[in-house]
Formats: C-alpha cells, structure tokens, sequence
C-alpha cells in the first residue's frame, strides 16, 4: 500500500484493508480443508491476530441484536475464539467494547452458555420468544453500536502509529 493511501483511509476503510487481506487468505484456507488456525494464523502478528479476532466478531455481531446474541453464544461456544476475541480488545487497549463483550458472556453463562458447539442449539429467534433475554440483550446490543466505534478509532489509531505490523508501505 502506499504510505499516501495508508494515511488517507478513514478509520474504518483503514481497518478493512488490513482485514480483507486476512480474511480472504482464511476463506481460502478453509476451502482448501485446512487449518487457519495451526497454520496461516500462527505467522500472523500479534496485531494481526487481534484485528482478525476482532473483526470476524464485529462484522457479524453489529448486524443486529440477534446476531449479537447468536454470534457471541456461537463464538463463546468456542474457547479459543473466544479467548481470541477478550485478548484481541486488551491488546487494543480497549476500553468501550471490552465490557460490553464481557457483560455479554456474564449474561449468556447465567443462561448455562456456552453449550457444546457439535450440538450448538441457540438460533437467532431465541430473542423473539425470550422477553427477558431480548430486555437483556437490547441495552447491550445499543451499547455496542455506540462502544465499537470508539473501538474502531483506538484500533485504527494503532495500525497508524504501528503500519509495519499490518501493511507493506511502498
């Protein structure tokens, strides 16, 4: 990438082009029937790796609040991915979405989450035919949409001030 374009981007299109990258290599990986994980992921660096635990989150979480529900049951049903996804905000430095994220598993292991992932039962209608769920899931979901942008702004904060561990300037 250029070091004119890097500077230029606005924060979010900062952030997806050092994202699709990853992403794309990921998707291809797992077409391939291979590993991302022991693989591809391993090379990557440590801000790579939070952007990518981040973002496979985020881009699926902010849809609605269903999808918030369902993707940080899916995504706590999971260990690593989830563990992924705590330490990708810390080493951000995060502050706003981390809580919510947080508040978020303390609510799902109330409700006996994560289940197993081979027998994964939640669906994102669960919120229509819970009451209580949806009236503790919608202050979250509102808090995210405002949270993630703060985020969004320390996080491309850091890949300006840290280029070489995301992009190739030339």
């Amino acid at each position: 990438m250029s070091p004119d374009i890097f500077q230029l981007l606005e924060e979010k299109a900062l952030i997806s082009a050092c994202f699709q990258p990853i992403i794309d290599a990921y998707k291809e990986i797992q077409l391939r029937g291979e590993d991302f994980s022991s693989g591809l992921f391993q090379e990557l660096t440590p801000g790579q790796r939070a952007l990518f635990a981040f973002s496979v989150y985020y881009t699926h979480a902010i849809k609605s609040q269903a999808d918030f529900y369902w993707w940080s049951a899916y995504s706590l049903a999971q260990p690593a991915r989830w563990a992924g996804l705590l330490s990708g905000l810390r080493f951000f430095d995060d502050s706003a979405t981390l809580p919510i994220v947080e508040r978020m598993e303390e609510l799902l292991r109330q409700r006996n989450h994560p289940r197993n992932i081979t027998n994964f039962e939640i669906s994102t209608t669960d919120l229509e035919q819970d009451f209580e769920l949806l009236s503790e899931v919608q202050p979250l979901y509102t808090a995210l949409l405002e949270a993630s942008e703060i985020t969004q702004q320390g996080i491309a904060t850091y890949i300006r001030n840290q280029p070489d561990a995301f992009v190739v300037l030339h």
